[in-house]
């Protein structure tokens, strides 16, 4: 693959991230916010795969970038947090952990608000399209598959709670992205046999289905306060909640030693 072609994918999800960003403020609109970390980490599984290639340039994600990122995570992470209590009957049960809730998701706006300020988009892009190299060869997407795979298998070593998950999930994404990058922007197949988008994808969903648990575990532990009553319904929501979390990890560690990811190319 060419410069042209690889300078066409930064060029093309960089300036993705540039339109949803600049559709946050005021609306926050779920999908733009899934559509904008989703297209970043589509750059930043292509940068590790170019990392690999000889000739590459210091290609990495400039911090702005990466805080813009981080900041639309954390109101994505609160949003889901919330639309799944409001479905519960005990949410009425606790006004001053909605208040706490809110006010922190208001901040977390403000914050990824100010992230969207800084960041230059056209900048960026330029410095990455001049660190590129001349071309992308398929020894290099092999080795790129191979370290993959290693690091997944080095985690499943001792993989025995959701940090591992979290880390494998990290690493099927990035595979997952690349083979997008060929079939969706190139619109070519995916050079190397055997791999299969459709299993990466579903263990993927099922990973981030289980870190979204987790995360919605950790929030609702932030909304412990000096009202016992409302901290005795916290408890006892997340006590069910962990319950479902211990489940879902040991079905996961078992079905992601099933995977025999090793075996895919």
């Amino acid at each position: 693959m060419k410069r042209e072609a690889l300078e066409e994918v930064v060029d093309k999800h960089i300036s993705s991230i540039e339109k949803h960003s600049e559709r946050l403020p005021g609306k926050f609109d779920k999908e733009d916010i899934h559509d904008l970390r989703v297209n970043y980490k589509k750059v930043r599984a292509f940068l590790r795969l170019l990392l690999i290639e000889k000739n590459t340039g210091d290609l990495h994600i400039p911090h702005k970038l990466k805080a813009l990122y981080h900041d639309a995570g954390k109101v994505r992470d609160m949003q889901l947090f919330l639309d799944e209590l409001h479905q519960l009957p005990v949410v009425f049960q606790l006004p001053h952990c909605n208040s706490h809730w809110n006010r922190q998701l208001f901040a977390d706006k403000e914050e990824a608000v100010t992230a969207i300020e800084v960041v230059h988009f056209k900048k960026i892009i330029s410095s990455l399209t001049d660190e590129l190299p001349k071309e992308l060869h398929d020894v290099t997407l092999k080795k790129f598959l191979h370290q993959k795979v290693a690091a997944i298998h080095i985690l499943l070593l001792a993989a025995d709670d959701e940090h591992d998950l979290h880390s494998i999930r990290k690493q099927l994404k990035d595979i997952i992205y690349v083979i997008r990058i060929f079939e969706n922007d190139w619109g070519i197949s995916f050079p190397i046999r055997g791999v299969s988008e459709k299993k990466l994808s579903d263990m993927a969903s099922l990973l981030g289905d289980f870190n979204d648990r987790c995360l919605a575990i950790s929030l609702l532990q932030s909304g412990y306060n000096n009202n016992e009553n409302e901290n005795a319904v916290l408890k006892q929501l997340e006590n069910s909640w962990q319950i479902q979390k211990n489940s879902q990890q040991q079905e996961l560690l078992q079905r992601v030693r099933e995977l025999r990811i090793e075996h895919a190319f």
